[in-house]
């Protein structure tokens, strides 16, 4: 941010004026009596992320049922089904823990 000249005297003012130049625990003892400052939540992110995550789990889960052959089970379809699996369970583990964690607070 460029600073012009009016920026410069009115900070010269400030400083010449505020009653703070001479006590140096002023501005110390103003932000104590301050109320605290709000604490933004960014949790709604995680549980967007796990919604969308689970939506592409079922889907995946849809997609692997329907493709399966009838009688026939080949070697791919179990190295899937072991990785959909997975991480189905990795899932969920995540967002217990996120949700237990929480609860918790």
């Amino acid at each position: 941010m460029k600073k012009d000249d009016i920026d410069k005297k009115i900070g010269i003012a400030l400083k010449e004026q505020m009653p703070a130049a001479d006590n140096e625990w002023f501005t110390r003892r103003v932000l104590n009596r301050l109320p605290p400052k709000p604490v933004r939540s960014y949790s709604w992110i995680a549980v967007v992320a796990y919604i969308i995550s689970l939506a592409i789990c079922l889907a995946g889960w849809a997609v692997f049922i329907f493709s399966l052959s009838s009688g026939v089970i080949l070697v791919k379809d179990v190295v899937a089904g072991a990785i959909l699996f997975a991480t189905t369970v990795a899932l969920l583990w995540s967002a217990l823990g996120k949700l237990l964690k929480t609860a918790e607070n």
